[in-house]
């Protein structure tokens, strides 16, 4: 006997007994089998299946209570126990009943239901073992409940089955699993979504190209740090091997750099040499720390002490990477070329510079006075072709063509380099701006500070007292003296600032004649440019007049014999001759007609040209013309000499050089479109220094250095405005974005700001002399 309700999904109805295993008919009622499924070939396991199975027929678990009883809120009536009339219905309308026999009465009598309890098991004690013999022999295994009786499963089909509500399915269901199951179901799909898919892939691909490019050029402690920077130490390679610098303020620093064979012993007075085999170079690591300064003069001619293995070369640069190499700097300065005291104070911010302006500075050091400019006749005999002198010029050569093999293993480029030269630097780098030597090595330059005119003296017609000065006959003899001695051979006047000059036309590394430069060029000076060699005539000016006369007429013979165009080139006595305007052979000179004995016609001796200008600097009345030019600077007595002095001596020819090579080029090129165009500046800033309030010759060469100390806000505003102007012609050869402005159309004057002016009415005045006409 079974009694209970079965409990089935949402609903409670009553279950089918067999009381006593017999229906109306006397037989036990059995439904008919559940409707036959296709074979799977998947095997799934006997729980499942049974689970599949139950839900198939519209049936789940379910529980039995006793008649009356109510448990979880379940109410059941006594009409839910009572068997209801046998009635069969059409399987057409209940496909739970469905049977494929024609007989469904026989078939559904003859199908045992596995849930029937025969009587036996009420009058039996072991009523489990019997049970679990039915359910062991049942086709379909049943799932033990352990709180409840075995399940039941009924027809939701007959409508004479009760159903009740189950009350608790109205009670609120907590909605935290539901809604976590709606957010991870919305969240797969969107996964699966192709263009989600499509989105993340990109994402995916940009993330990794920017972790890449962070990768090589980050040098912070994220990445990997470069093995090259081992700080303080920091090294890199050269064409001869290793080198190892310093990091210093944020910058590459290498000191001392050899960037030639040392001039030494065979090698003294003869130009420099590349190093072009192992026995020049070094093994392991150069340390490149120190500079050894070369012999040189001081101010007033003494003897600096220095070394003869000095052909080295600083190296200032922000980066060693291959990949944005940056624009190169080869700066060359000096008061003379028989000093260059200056040179450690004024690079002495170069690290500061190169990494605020993101280039690359290299300073080489060149050979100075008697061991840089010797031009004796024994070296030219034992050398071919036959030349001498100007071994420091071919010093700054040999650096231009290292800097092309190595200035990419510091970060730079080799295809952008700009020479940078001052005074007596300008000096030696006019030259080279034309030669076919030089201009293939740099792609611009600007020199300030001195005259850009070609040397006047070939070698041949050197001073003697120079040439006798050391007293040696034989090559023996030069090349085995002491350096000392040779730098104290020659006399007073020559080892002093603007004595006498160094630099010659030798025929082979600086031209006999001058041609026209072949980059863009960039020539200027300061408005008190030589204030700082009259510092004698500071405290005697007084407001004596005839002082003032005085001083003028010596400064005016500051420069009368150094550097000019060749006054003898130009004389009627040579006007016929076809002078040649390569450098060739000088076998192939020697052969132009008029060329006799296989030497050029000799020029006037220097004596000649000096003869020229005694009317004008050894008589007053041509400087009281002079002085009329500046009256409107007669109440400041230091700044009109100064001025006056500095227009005659550098300014003015340097302005009307510009001049003449943008006009000879704007005849080669009638439409105005200069291929090398030439520009020129005037800087007129007057800074305290103690040259007095002016703008004096190192004013511009400091701010683009770094080294300028600016006193108030005029100062940083002409620091800054200088700078601006070389490091846009440095990156783009131009100084600003304008047209190109040749230096016959105006002339670029700095002050706080950049303005251009037609001309300067002084330089017209000096232009227009008779005396110095030559010298323009």
């Amino acid at each position: 006997r079974m009694s209970g309700v079965g409990v089935v999904g949402r609903y409670v109805s009553r279950s089918w007994s067999s009381r006593g295993g017999a229906g109306h008919h006397g037989s036990p009622r059995h439904h008919p089998p559940p409707p036959q499924r296709p074979s799977s070939p998947w095997k799934i396991p006997a729980f499942f299946r049974r689970k599949f199975e139950i839900a198939q027929r519209g049936g789940g678990r379910v529980a039995s209570t006793a008649p009356g009883e109510s448990e979880g809120g379940v109410a059941v009536t006594e009409e839910a126990f009572k068997d209801p009339p046998l009635t069969l219905k059409d399987p057409l309308k209940d496909p739970m009943r469905e049977s494929t026999s024609t007989d469904p009465i026989k078939d559904f009598e003859a199908t045992p239901s596995p849930y029937d309890e025969p009587e036996v098991c009420a009058q039996n004690d072991d009523c489990d073992s019997i049970h679990r013999r039915l359910i062991k022999s049942s086709p379909i295994r049943q799932i033990r409940d352990v709180t409840f009786r075995e399940p039941r499963y009924l027809d939701l089909f007959d409508p004479s089955v009760s159903v009740v509500r189950d009350p608790k399915l109205d009670q609120p269901q907590p909605a935290s699993k539901s809604r976590a199951r709606s957010i991870f179901s919305r969240f797969l799909s969107a996964i699966a979504s192709t263009k989600v898919i499509i989105g993340c892939s990109i994402i995916l691909v940009v993330l990794v190209v920017v972790i890449v490019t962070l990768a090589s050029t980050s040098h912070g402690p994220f990445f990997s740090p470069d093995p090259r920077i081992q700080h303080p130490h920091v090294t890199t390679v050269t064409t001869c091997g290793l080198v190892q610098g310093i990091v210093q303020d944020g910058a590459y620093v290498f000191r001392g750099l050899p960037y030639a064979v040392p001039p030494v012993g065979k090698l003294r007075f003869r130009p420099a040499q590349l190093q072009t085999s192992l026995n020049d170079c070094w093994t392991g690591t150069y340390v490149a720390n120190v500079t050894q300064p070369c012999w040189s003069y001081d101010s007033q001619g003494a003897v600096v002490e220095g070394s003869e293995d000095c052909l080295l070369i600083d190296v200032f640069t922000p980066q060693l990477g291959y990949d944005t190499p940056l624009p190169v700097i080869v700066y060359i300065g000096g008061a003379s070329l028989g000093s260059d005291t200056l040179r450690p104070w004024l690079l002495s911010k170069a690290a500061s510079v190169v990494r605020s302006k993101g280039v690359v500075i290299l300073a080489p050091q060149v050979r100075r006075g008697l061991l840089g400019f010797f031009p004796h006749p024994k070296l030219a005999a034992s050398t071919y072709p036959h030349t001498a002198g100007n071994q420091g010029v071919s010093d700054l050569l040999t650096a231009l063509n290292w800097v092309q093999h190595n200035v990419e293993h510091f970060g730079g480029d080799p295809e952008q380099v700009t020479l940078l030269g001052h005074q007596a630097g300008a000096a030696m780098a006019w030259p080279l701006v034309s030669s076919p030597q030089g201009h293939r090595l740099i792609q611009s330059a600007w020199l300030t500070g001195a005259v850009p005119l070609h040397p006047e003296i070939p070698w041949r017609e050197a001073d003697p007292e120079l040439v006798e000065s050391l007293n040696c006959s034989t090559i023996m003899c030069l090349e085995s003296i002491p350096a000392r001695t040779a730098m104290d051979a020659p006399p007073l006047e020559w080892r002093r600032p603007h004595g006498h000059p160094w630099l010659l036309a030798d025929g082979v590394i600086v031209p006999f004649f001058p041609s026209m430069p072949q980059v863009p060029l960039m020539i200027g000076s300061t408005e008190q440019a030589a204030a700082n060699n009259l510092l004698s005539w500071q405290e005697r000016l007084g407001t004596s007049h005839q002082q003032l006369v005085d001083a003028v007429v010596d400064g005016l013979r500051l420069n009368e014999l150094n550097y000019g165009q060749p006054v003898w080139s130009g004389s009627p006595q040579y006007s016929g001759i076809n002078w040649p305007s390569s450098l060739g052979n000088q076998d192939t000179w020697s052969k132009e007609p008029g060329h006799n004995k296989g030497r050029w016609p000799q020029p006037p001796r220097n004596n000649e040209r000096g003869s020229e200008l005694n009317s004008f600097v050894t008589g007053s009345s041509e400087a009281e013309t002079a002085l009329e030019w500046y009256s409107d600077l007669k109440d400041d007595s230091w700044l009109l000499l100064t001025t006056l002095v500095s227009d005659a001596t550098v300014t003015c020819p340097t302005l009307s050089t510009a001049t003449r090579l943008s006009r000879t080029l704007s005849r080669a090129h009638p439409t105005g479109t200069e291929d090398v165009p030439v520009y020129a500046y005037v800087s007129r800033h007057a800074r305290v220094s103690r040259a007095g309030a002016v703008a004096d010759g190192l004013s511009d060469i400091e701010s683009i250095l770094g080294v300028f100390q600016p006193r108030d806000e005029k100062d940083v505003q002409y620091a800054r405005t200088i700078q601006d102007l070389f490091f846009f012609f440095v990156n783009y050869g131009s100084p600003d974005w304008h047209s190109a402005t040749p230096a016959h159309l105006g002339v670029y004057t700095i002050n706080g700001v950049t303005n251009v002016e037609r001309s300067r009415l002084q330089c017209e005045h000096w232009a227009n002399a008779s005396q110095f006409f030559r010298r323009f």
